[in-house]
């Protein structure tokens, strides 16, 4: 848990409130919460925040009506990602969010696997470190950076075909030879010391070694995503290494 990313949350049901709360507290500390649209209108145009859950029917402003004064207006957030959310199922009140400006929604009761997928989905979206990956493998191989521009070719070469060969041991039900090939994944994590994706393997590990088919595929998906980014950026770290005037 840390305090690097901050929410709004908003919900005139005290117990929903709290338990969004609760939930999103796996991931940060840096949680502010409204008790009512208006209240929640107020806060948001006092700072910015990383993420905002509004539940959609709150008294004196609806969250329809605070998405769409965020997106209709200049503020503080008016491109920060909110999330909609909503006891009701049916595809019309989706539609309605997305309409209003909502980038997501969510129904009652909210998972916290639906919470883990949201929020590493629209954090990929923020610049990747390359300079610590960089740095990270610099260090393993003393400061040699030809040597560090070929392990990490090699990493990104490897990469892609690993995350679907786990992705295939999941699909068939396969959680021992998904086991073995995250074992393989994580030695290579500890190799090149990325420690943000050692993370999200052991967690996968974790989950394997329970044999727990449903909370693996959770958990994959989330490393796949983390993955994939570190993949779509590797221009950005193999350049990294490659540039002599570089800090890191």
């Amino acid at each position: 848990m840390t305090n690097d990313f901050s929410i709004l949350i908003a919900d005139d049901n005290e117990i929903n409130l709290w338990l969004l709360r609760e939930q999103l507290e796996y991931w940060t500390t840096n949680i502010t919460s409204a008790k009512d649209g208006r209240e929640a209108w107020q806060l948001l145009q006092e700072r910015r925040y990383d993420f905002i859950f509004l539940d959609v029917n709150m008294p004196f402003l609806s969250g329809f009506d605070v998405a769409a004064n965020l997106r209709g207006t200049e503020n503080y957030n008016r491109q920060t990602p909110a999330v909609a959310v909503t006891a009701h199922a049916q595809n019309q009140q989706q539609e309605r969010a997305i309409a209003a400006g909502f980038n997501e929604c969510l129904v009652k009761p909210v998972r916290l696997y639906q919470l883990e997928q949201l929020l590493v989905r629209w954090r990929q979206h923020e610049p990747v470190n390359a300079e610590y990956y960089a740095g990270q493998l610099l260090r393993k191989a003393q400061h040699n950076r030809q040597l560090s521009q070929v392990l990490m070719g090699k990493l990104f070469e490897q990469l892609p075909g690993l995350i679907l060969d786990i992705e295939r041991a999941l699909d068939n039900g396969l959680l021992q030879q998904a086991w073995d090939l995250n074992h393989k994944l994580h030695g290579t994590f500890c190799f090149y010391d990325f420690a943000d994706c050692l993370a999200v393997v052991e967690n996968l590990q974790k989950a394997l070694a329970q044999a727990d088919a449903e909370l693996a595929q959770q958990r994959f998906n989330t490393m796949k995503i983390k993955l994939i980014r570190l993949l779509d950026n590797q221009d950005q770290v193999l350049k990294c290494l490659g540039d002599d005037d570089a800090i890191l």
